[in-house]
Formats: C-alpha cells, sequence, structure tokens
C-alpha cells in the first residue's frame, strides 16, 4: 500500500526523504525539478511497472518509482551503509515488503546477474558516467525493459564521442573508478539506434522554470534527461 494522499506532492507525503540532515535536504530544490522531468512527465511508464533503480543510493528514486505506482522496485547500489539506509527509509512507511528489494552490490555486476524480460523500467541517473557506455547499452538490449529514463551528463563536440574526467570528491577504492565517461548526444544517439531504442529527450526548457539555482547544469544543456523506448521501435518493424 502506498499511502498516496490527494493533492499532495510527492515531496510532502515522504518528507523523510528531505528532513534536515538527510542526504537529500540540501539539493530539495534541485530534486523537486528533477522529479518532474523524470517521475511527473512519465508517470504512465511507473504504473504497474517493475523498475530497477541503478545507484539507488538511500532509496529517493525507488520510493518515488513505488509512490508512482511501480508494482516492484529494486534497487542496486555498491555501498552498504547507503543499502540499509534505504531499507530502514522504506521501513518507515507502509510499504508492502513485497514489494521492493535492495541489493548491496557493484552495478555492473548485479547487471550481469539479471535475467532478460524481469524489468520494465530503468531508472538511470548518473550511472552511465561510471561505466563504458557500450556495457550500458549492451546489458539494456539483453535485458529488455520496455524504457529507460536516463539522466547523464552530456558533453559539446561533434560526432560520436566521450571525454574523461576525474570525479570530484572521495571516489571508491578499486581501478578506474574515480574517472567519469561523459558522452556527448551524438554517441547516445549511436548507441540507441544500434540498439535499437528509441530516443526523446525531455525538454528542460519547456519545464516553466524561472529560477535555475542548483540546476544550471540543465539549463546550460550540460545535463540531460532522456526516455529510451524499446517496445516503440519494435513494433516500427
Amino acid at each position: 500500500m502506498n499511502n498516496v494522499v490527494a493533492g499532495k506532492h510527492f515531496f510532502d507525503r515522504r518528507e523523510r526523504f528531505i528532513k534536515k540532515g538527510s542526504p537529500a535536504a540540501e539539493n530539495v530544490a534541485r530534486l523537486r525539478h528533477q522529479y518532474e522531468a523524470i517521475v511527473t512527465r512519465n508517470r504512465d511508464l511507473f504504473r504497474g511497472a517493475r523498475v530497477l533503480d541503478l545507484m539507488s543510493s538511500h532509496g529517493f528514486w525507488s520510493l518515488a518509482a513505488i509512490d508512482a505506482g511501480a508494482s516492484h522496485v529494486t534497487g542496486i547500489d555498491p555501498s552498504r551503509e547507503a543499502v540499509e539506509a534505504a531499507k530502514q527509509g522504506f521501513a518507515e512507511y507502509p510499504i508492502d515488503t513485497k514489494s521492493y528489494q535492495f541489493i548491496n552490490s557493484p552495478v555492473p555486476k548485479a547487471l550481469r546477474g539479471l535475467k532478460p524480460d524481469a524489468i520494465d523500467l530503468v531508472l538511470c541517473h548518473g550511472f552511465l558516467e561510471l561505466v563504458d557506455p557500450r556495457f550500458f547499452f549492451k546489458q539494456m538490449a539483453r535485458l529488455r525493459p520496455k524504457h529507460i529514463i536516463l539522466d547523464t551528463r552530456v558533453v559539446r563536440g561533434q560526432g560520436r564521442i566521450v571525454r574523461f574526467a576525474l570525479r570530484s570528491g572521495e571516489a571508491p577504492a578499486g581501478r578506474y573508478k574515480n574517472i567519469t565517461t561523459i558522452p556527448n548526444h551524438d554517441l547516445i544517439a549511436f548507441l540507441c539506434d544500434y540498439f535499437q531504442f528509441r530516443l526523446h529527450q525531455i525538454d528542460w526548457q519547456t519545464m516553466g522554470i524561472t529560477n535555475w539555482t542548483g540546476i544550471a547544469d540543465y539549463e546550460s544543456d550540460r545535463r540531460r534527461t532522456y526516455v529510451l523506448d524499446r517496445a516503440a521501435t519494435e513494433q516500427k518493424k
């Protein structure tokens, strides 16, 4: 049971995730805008869907998926602390424990262990920047989700390119894990075409935003939100 209160926004019903001291507390304005782009504009994709949340962290987007009507959500994160925090957070709400699970594992390893056709919708917010984009798209093609919501940094440049950068702050231990891979739009479009996903970009400029404080990367088009649709592509054949 999701305990949805009619007329109230997600943030007003799930205040635990934005209360003082929580990981999201300092980014509430940013999260509200991201929620509009990722969830509100794609609500039909969530209803009854089996959702996979990559880099689920403390469970904010996993809870948003359940709240939007997902039948089940699987969150994957390499941080044991984050996974435990997500479990504790979900336990504070009247949510059926059979409707979610959180897996503590490196995301690539967990993806390789998933079976095709077990997921309807994938939430990828930031994970694409941590792996070879070819690996991500190959796994998505193998798993065959109906939809992917991809929120990622992008770089400018002509042709199909990816640029490398060092992660800011403390990076996780392990070879190359402090290096990010940031694609440009042409590369994302190329990989979508090769792996048979239709690509649609959420236009942040049409969202009625008047104050871009905290979301300047979206305003300057250095970060984008895409919806990838596999089912529609296959129906065109």
